[in-house]
């Protein structure tokens, strides 16, 4: 037996990527490619709302994460303190990267940049001021209780 998708299930091509929109971001969706992905985790969200039967872990989570393109350390950590600063947010170090984040109870959007050069991150580390964000700054008002 033969299953057709209705058109409009079918996969849409997607426009121009990586076209951006600010030059400081090195691989940045362009705004055609960027509505797209927003539009397709609304409509995700939607279609979970529509079928409740479906089960949904209370461990889910939903990450979107922008990694900058370069070879350059200091490039991608600059980037990050960009993307810091259009949140309103302090970036810091987990680990070995270097991110920035916001989230909203099981959602999250981060940027992280993860240095290519691990001789130079202790001297990086050095070079960046960074602060830990208290645990209950910012929080959406949909949070999970």
């Amino acid at each position: 037996m033969s299953h057709t998708q209705p058109e409009e299930d079918k996969r849409r091509t997607v426009p121009g990527p990586f076209l951006p929109e600010r030059e400081f971001f090195t691989e940045a969706a362009g705004p055609e490619l960027r509505e797209l992905i927003i539009t397709d985790m609304r409509a995700l969200a939607t279609f979970l709302e529509e079928h409740p039967q479906l089960p949904i872990s209370p461990h889910t989570s939903v990450d979107v994460t922008y990694f900058p393109h370069t070879t350059n350390d200091q490039a991608a950590l600059a980037e990050v303190v960009q993307a810091g600063a259009y949140l309103g947010r302090i970036p810091a170090w987990e680990g070995d990267h270097y991110l920035v984040e916001h989230a909203c109870g099981a959602g999250r959007y981060r940027v992280v940049a993860i240095p290519k050069s691990s001789s130079h991150l202790v001297s990086l580390r050095k070079q960046i001021n960074v602060q830990a964000m208290p645990a209950n700054a910012r929080k959406c008002s949909a949070l999970r209780s």
